[in-house]
């Protein structure tokens, strides 16, 4: 589940990034960056439960959201909207790491159990 724990970092960079990326920023666009991240975060997490385990493919969608809009919102991307492309680069890569992918493989797995 360390592909979770890497989005909920990255949540955490999206809140702070307004804030180190000096500019001229609205309130409304703070807002929105704040729900972007409240998304990545909730979507991350609620890939614990199991009924909800792929929940962090809906991140997806949200990195996807993130990448048009920062690069086409405003032409040259200014550094905060070129954020809103590498990290939404980024958490492409990272949503399609299934929860398991640090667990051995099943047919290891058996193998001990039968031991």
């Amino acid at each position: 589940m360390w592909g979770r724990v890497v989005e909920i970092m990255t949540a955490a960079w999206m809140v702070f990034s307004p804030y180190i990326f000096a500019g001229d920023h609205s309130e409304t666009l703070l807002i929105l960056n704040s729900l972007n991240a409240l998304m990545i975060a909730s979507l991350a997490a609620l890939s614990y439960w199991p009924p909800t385990r792929y929940a962090h493919v809906g991140i997806l969608i949200v990195a996807t959201g993130m990448l048009i809009w920062g690069r086409f919102a405003e032409l040259p991307p200014p550094p905060f909207q070129q954020n809103y492309i590498v990290v939404g680069l980024f958490l492409m890569m990272i949503a399609i790491i299934p929860n398991e992918a640090s667990d051995p493989p099943r047919v290891w797995q058996k193998e001990v159990d039968h031991a």
